[in-house]
């Protein structure tokens, strides 16, 4: 198996050095490296010269603040049989790659390891168990939220080339297009496993943009409204569907304002 590991990143170079030692360390290096760099102006590219990682591709672009469109470049450009996308502020462990050569087979288009979820802000982590796998999981995914993370999953190239899913541009996804992403893969019949092992740091804090409570929330919901009202085939009432989901929101809402409170 040949893996191609695809990172965007912008200004990020203090954490882009951890991420890039976190892939120089792995065990087996049957893989590429390709880093999407959105012209960033800090030192970036001076940290990428000189990783010491052999074969490292190094792409530039324009994206508009639209990661989706980094990620599809990586893509584009990637040779592997197997693709994982790494946040440039998020790590794998050392043996990631070692335990995907021995637990990925061709049965799989999508897995998703566990990770460990890392606020920078308090120094505080716990462990975040992705899946379950399901029947109906596109169903349960729409009704109930995403079960995959970006940097914990790894997809057969061959099954998205196939299927021509690729991560959605508009900006109005920014923060969720990930989301929509792994929806439009489970729609299309990928197989799905999660792995238990935790194979990764997920990191979050105050200048990250996944922290944005308001543009996370509007940005999954015209994920959902999308995939309900253009793509989803099992409820042929619309509207009664995407009111039923208005919950969903309103408990955000609910616990953010919880958590805010201290209550």
């Amino acid at each position: 198996m040949f893996f191609s590991i695809i990172i965007p990143t912008f200004n990020n170079a203090y954490f882009l050095k951890k991420a890039l030692v976190s892939i120089k360390n792995q065990t087996d290096s049957n893989f590429e490296l390709i880093v999407v760099d959105n012209h960033s102006t800090d030192e970036t590219q001076k940290i990428i010269e000189e990783s010491g990682i052999d074969g490292l591709v190094y792409k530039k672009i324009k994206n508009d603040g639209v990661i989706a469109k980094s990620r599809n470049l990586g893509i584009q450009n990637s040779k592997g049989d197997w693709l994982m996308f790494l946040d440039s502020d998020d790590i794998f462990y050392y043996n990631k790659i070692n335990f995907l050569n021995k637990n990925l087979n061709n049965d799989f288009d999508v897995v998703c390891n566990s990770e460990k979820i890392v606020n920078l802000d308090n120094g505080k982590s716990k462990i975040w168990r992705y899946g379950p796998n399901e029947k109906k999981l596109y169903e349960r995914m729409l009704i109930d939220g995403n079960r995959f993370s970006t940097s914990a999953s790894v997809i057969k190239k061959n099954f998205i080339i196939k299927n021509n899913i690729f991560f959605n541009e508009r900006k109005d996804f920014i923060t969720a297009e990930d989301y929509d992403f792994f929806l439009n893969l489970i729609y299309n019949g990928a197989n799905v496993k999660f792995f238990s092992e935790i194979l990764g740091d997920h990191s979050f804090y105050a200048g990250s943009q996944s922290s944005n409570y308001d543009l996370h929330k509007n940005s999954v919901l015209n994920v959902v409204k999308h995939h309900v009202f253009n793509i989803q085939n099992f409820n042929q009432d619309k509207n009664k569907l995407w009111e039923k989901l208005q919950w969903r929101f309103s408990m955000m809402d609910f616990i953010k304002e919880f958590k805010e409170k201290n209550y």
